[in-house]
């Protein structure tokens, strides 16, 4: 999709979050507890600024769980995110092996906005199946994303997945895939260490 159209389908994405619900602000202040493991303060966990500068690199990643219209199984791979310009916007390109698939590649693009913090991400997957998601990313520890319903051989599907910001170089994802609307099933999930920035 090219870059204009994926920025309109952003601003349909956005424009079905309710208005008023405004970002609250984020306490940074690290909370440091009154207790711990043999009585002392444990210390505070870090918090992972949002926006894509987040993703800006290279990541190695191995994802376990089964094949599906969206995935070809398990895999290993790298993805580079790229910015594009002085935008909120990333473009990546993902290149791994697969059990019993052989080499793939995934590619897409990534928008963030800043204000609602939405993350819209479209997708060109394994099979060439493309998907457009929205993102939740009001919480600085994880991003949950819904797809827009997929018709792919004569069945309904949908995407759920949650990225579990670990650190500032490590991130983990759990997807759940639905069938023809019903209830959302546990498809996999994976791990993502930064190489490079």
């Amino acid at each position: 999709m090219p870059p204009d159209r994926f920025l309109l389908a952003i601003l349909v994405a956005l424009a079905c979050v309710p208005i008023g619900a405004e970002p609250q602000a984020q306490n940074t202040t690290p909370v440091r507890p009154t207790g711990g493991i043999l009585g002392r303060p444990s210390p505070p966990q870090p918090v992972q600024k949002q926006g894509v500068e987040y993703f800006v690199g290279t990541w190695n990643f191995k994802w376990t769980g089964r094949e599906s219209a969206f995935t070809p199984g398990p895999r290993t791979g790298t993805v580079t995110f790229t910015r594009l310009g002085d935008t909120p916007f990333l473009e990546f390109q993902a290149n791994g092996t697969a059990e019993g698939v052989g080499a793939y590649t995934e590619s897409g693009t990534l928008g963030w906005q800043a204000t609602r913090q939405v993350v819209a991400l479209h997708e060109r997957l394994w099979g060439n199946v493309e998907i457009l998601s929205v993102g939740d990313w009001s919480s600085p520890i994880s991003i949950r994303f819904d797809s827009s319903p997929v018709r792919v051989k004569n069945q309904t599907l949908r995407l759920r997945r949650t990225y579990g910001i670990v650190s500032v170089s490590s991130f983990t994802v759990s997807e759940e895939l639905s069938v023809d609307g019903g209830a959302f099933v546990r498809l996999g999930g994976g791990v993502f260490t930064k190489t490079s920035k």
